[in-house]
């Protein structure tokens, strides 16, 4: 489920843009909700933080003496960089302001026009909804990571393992074509992300789907790519038990 989060300090048009979303989510059986709705910046702010998933973003522009929607956006950019923004406005001339910004902005719906506004609506959620499902991974997950003040969330088809430094609690995400260092600890991903997962070494955890070898008699772990992670003594040992479990 996606999140939609709805920010605007005028009651009258948050409790028309839910019902129209909430109406629009029915028809295109769309995986998307809960609809949250804040009247500040500021509280947008703090929900968002407990989301670890890119979420959709209706905003305002005009919050008086609070920041603005464009100010809210670039924040709300920091942590959700794969979210959807569409801009809720009375004004019709922030397009080259959003691009200036680098904000992205999904599109821009102007306030009054009912009928109008459902179909700006329908076309944003549909469009939302073809975008995710043809850049869902294979396995439809993601692994969220906090880079620094920057939320990432990568889809595990592209991790081949986690390799924890040299340093307390830092780890080095090994993906396909980048390398992503970070604080975290193997026991949290270990945890998170489930059998699909193997601890092969104490400072190792290999995605399972992405070995290509295990050579129990130099102890070392092959990925597709051709990376080598080492196999502890004890790790060996689960995996042949495994093997001989697995051929009864």
């Amino acid at each position: 489920m996606i999140p939609i989060y709805i920010c605007d300090d005028e009651k009258a048009i948050s409790d028309r843009l839910v019902h129209i979303i909430t109406n629009q989510i029915i028809i295109l059986n769309g995986d998307m909700g809960p609809v949250r709705v804040t009247d500040t910046p500021e509280k947008l702010l703090e929900l968002q933080m407990q989301d670890t998933i890119p979420a959709v973003y209706f905003l305002d522009i005009d919050f008086p003496g609070r920041m603005s929607g464009l100010e809210l956006a670039q924040k709300l950019r920091l942590h959700d960089p794969r979210g959807f923004i569409v801009f809720i406005t009375a004004h019709h001339n922030f397009a080259f302001e959003t691009f200036r910004l680098r904000l992205e902005a999904l599109d821009y719906i102007v306030k009054g026009d009912y009928n109008a506004m459902t179909v700006r609506v329908r076309e944003c959620l549909t469009s939302i909804q073809e975008r995710l499902s043809s850049e869902q991974p294979k396995n439809g997950r993601y692994c969220t990571i906090r880079l620094f003040d920057t939320i990432r969330h990568i889809p595990v088809d592209t991790i081949l393992y986690f390799e924890a430094l040299g340093f307390k609690h830092t780890l080095c995400l090994h993906l396909d074509n980048e390398l992503l260092e970070f604080n975290n600890t193997l026991e949290h991903f270990a945890e998170e992300m489930g059998e699909d997962f193997w601890r092969c070494h104490r400072g190792f955890l290999v995605n399972r789907s992405r070995i290509r070898i295990v050579d129990l008699k130099r102890q070392i772990v092959f990925m597709d790519n051709g990376e080598e992670c080492p196999l502890s003594r004890r790790a060996k040992t689960e995996y042949n038990a495994q093997r001989k479990q697995d051929a009864k």
